[in-house]
């Protein structure tokens, strides 16, 4: 069965996607208001790395809550919300993380060489554990984001619809509308990037290529500013050219994910009797 079709199994009824809605918000919420609770009790410094913990912290704590909404709102097993295998397929997973890697670090050797250049360095030692935050806190905050809109919502709209393009549509536009940014190139290139994140979790029946995407674009934007502060994103601006050049990475990975899984699930020509 195809990946956004997945609802579809034996305890199918048209109302269970609503019925996940509820759980997924209310135990969504539950959950937020235990992290921002203890993160109001541990501290209430202005510190950037601090300041990540809360921002990251807050999305990747809701995990459960997508889990929670596919077995007691769908009555379905929760792994089928990571593929098709009903599992997380974790080599695969390292795989694509790899391919993205190498994707965005060539796109940093282009910036570089087009003379990108970090401004206000906060110094070695705070740049390292803002290094360290990222890379403990931005793979969770990424696999939320992507079990909530690649995964649970693409999956509520294939109980309703056939082609998994309606649910990849306004999944997208309700990922885009998250995000605070108010500049018309990065709205764009932020539901391309969506876009791409969808097709690719179709494509492979399952979020691995999506998370490790996600992932590995969240943790260069963060590794490449330099340990500047988290900026307000209504206050960011880009032009179509930046809007472009930002997407190429994404475009460029998701064309190496598809060849690569298209090789992983060939199978070979069968062999001619002799004679």
């Amino acid at each position: 069965m195809s990946y956004h079709l997945q609802t579809r199994g034996p305890a199918y009824r048209w109302w269970r996607p609503l019925l996940g809605a509820a759980v997924l918000v209310a135990v969504g919420f539950a959950l937020l208001a235990t992290f921002s609770a203890v993160t109001a009790a541990i501290s209430q410094s202005t510190d950037q790395r601090w300041e990540m913990v809360l921002s990251f912290g807050a999305i990747a704590v809701t995990l459960p809550a997508v889990f929670a909404a596919a077995r007691f709102g769908e009555a379905r097993k929760p792994g089928t919300l990571s593929s098709v295998d009903g599992r997380l397929r974790w080599r695969w997973l390292t795989e694509c993380t790899g391919w993205a890697v190498a994707a965005f670090a060539l796109a940093a050797a282009v910036d570089l060489a087009l003379g990108a250049r970090w401004d206000g360095f906060p110094g070695l030692s705070t740049y390292l554990s803002i290094v360290a935050l990222t890379l403990l806190l931005v793979p969770f905050q990424a696999a939320a984001e992507e079990y909530v809109f690649r995964g649970w919502l693409v999956q509520a709209f294939g109980a309703w619809f056939r082609t998994p393009w309606p649910g990849a549509v306004l999944s997208s536009a309700a990922f885009v509308a998250t995000h605070g940014y108010t500049s018309a190139p990065i709205l764009a290139e932020l539901f391309v990037f969506a876009m791409i994140l969808c097709w690719l979790t179709v494509r492979t029946g399952g979020l691995e290529a999506a998370i490790g995407l996600h992932a590995v674009n969240n943790i260069a934007t963060m590794v490449l500013a330099g340990g500047a502060p988290i900026p307000d994103q209504s206050t960011v601006t880009a032009t179509w050219g930046d809007a472009v050049l930002i997407a190429a990475p994404s475009i460029l990975y998701a064309g190496i994910a598809d060849l690569r899984y298209r090789k992983r699930t060939a199978r070979p020509a069968p062999v001619p009797p002799p004679g």
